[in-house]
C-alpha cells in the first residue's frame, strides 16, 4: 500500500551544525536533469572535479552504523535504505515506482546485508511519499527533486537488532560547510558492488546546495546507491544529512551526484518512530 500525506503537523527539534566563518551563501547554480549514473556493479569512471576526491580516514571515529543500512530489494533491481525507526526505513521515492510510474512496493529490506548474511530482514508493507511526487516529472524536470524520498514500513520491528540512525536537518549554508577531506561526509550504498555489499565513500564534498532541499556532491554514486545515506559526525554520532537521489547537470558542472537533504523529510520521519 502506498500512503501519502497532505499536511505535516508535528514540530521537530532539528539538529544542526555550527557554521564556519564566511560560509558561502551565494545564489546556487541553476540545475537541470542529467544523464543516468553508471549502472549497478560498476565503479564511477567519471572524472570528479578538483582532480579527484581524496579519501578521509575514519580512524579514531565512532563506528559507522552499518547494521542499520541495508539493501532495499525491489521487484526489479535494488536500492539502499537506512533504519530510522522501530520498523521504518528511509530510501528514495523513485524506488517505490516501476518504470511506468506506477506504485510497486519493494519486496524486502535486508539490514546489514553483506558477505556474512543479514543482521535482520523484513517485508515491506507500506510506503509513505509526498503526494506531489511524480516519477515522470522527477525524471524529466528539476521541479520536484526535493521530493525524492520515501519512508518504508516493515512487517515487524527490527531496530533492536539493527539500531537506528538519527536525522540531522541542515540548511543550505550548513551543508556547504562539508568541503571534502577531513571536513567531508560519508556516503554509503550498495550500487558499486551490485548489491552484494556496501561501498563506503569518505571525504565527500558538497559542491552546491539548492533551496529545494537538495545538494550536489562529488562522492561518485552509481545506480543502486539510490536512497543510501549521506552521513556526518554531529555531536559525537553519525547522523543522516541526506540520501542519494539522481545525477544532474548545472551550467558549470556535468554529472553531479544529487542528494535530497534531510530537511525535506525530517518532520515526516519523526511521525514514524
Amino acid at each position: 500500500m502506498l500512503k501519502t500525506f497532505a499536511r505535516l503537523c508535528l514540530v521537530l527539534l532539528l539538529c544542526g551544525q555550527a557554521l564556519p566563518a564566511g560560509a558561502d551563501d551565494a545564489t546556487p547554480l541553476p540545475k537541470r536533469p542529467g544523464g543516468a549514473a553508471p549502472p549497478a556493479g560498476k565503479a564511477d569512471p567519471r572524472n570528479r572535479q578538483d582532480g579527484g576526491r581524496p579519501a578521509a580516514s575514519l580512524d579514531g571515529l565512532p563506528a559507522l552504523p552499518l547494521s542499520a543500512i541495508g539493501l532495499v530489494e525491489l521487484n526489479s533491481g535494488f536500492c539502499t535504505g537506512t533504519v530510522i525507526g522501530r520498523r521504518t526505513v528511509l530510501t528514495a521515492a523513485h524506488c517505490v515506482f516501476n518504470d511506468y510510474g506506477n506504485v510497486s512496493l519493494p519486496r524486502r529490506f535486508l539490514a546489514g546485508h553483506g558477505d556474512d548474511g543479514n543482521v535482520a530482514r523484513a517485508k515491506v508493507v507500506e510506503a509513505y511519499v509526498n503526494p506531489d511526487f511524480n516519477l515522470k516529472r522527477f525524471e524529466e524536470t528539476s521541479e520536484i527533486d526535493g521530493l525524492d524520498w520515501a519512508i518504508l514500513e516493515l512487517d515487524k520491528d527490527i531496530a533492536d537488532a539493527t539500531g537506528t540512525v538519527a536525522i540531522a536537518a541542515l540548511d543550505r549554508r550548513a551543508l556547504k560547510a562539508y568541503t571534502g577531506g577531513a571536513q567531508g561526509f560519508v556516503q554509503i550504498g550498495y550500487g558499486e558492488e551490485d548489491g552484494d555489499r556496501v561501498t563506503i565513500r569518505t571525504g565527500c564534498k558538497v559542491v552546491e546546495a539548492w533551496e529545494d532541499n537538495t545538494f550536489g556532491h562529488d562522492c561518485g554514486s552509481v545506480q543502486g546507491d539510490s536512497g543510501g545515506p549521506d552521513l556526518a559526525l554531529i555531536d559525537g554520532r553519525w547522523q543522516i544529512i541526506g540520501i542519494e537521489s539522481a545525477e544532474i547537470d548545472t551550467d558549470r558542472l556535468e554529472g553531479v551526484d544529487m542528494a535530497v537533504g534531510s530537511r525535506a523529510f525530517a518532520r515526516e520521519a519523526a511521525r514514524h518512530p
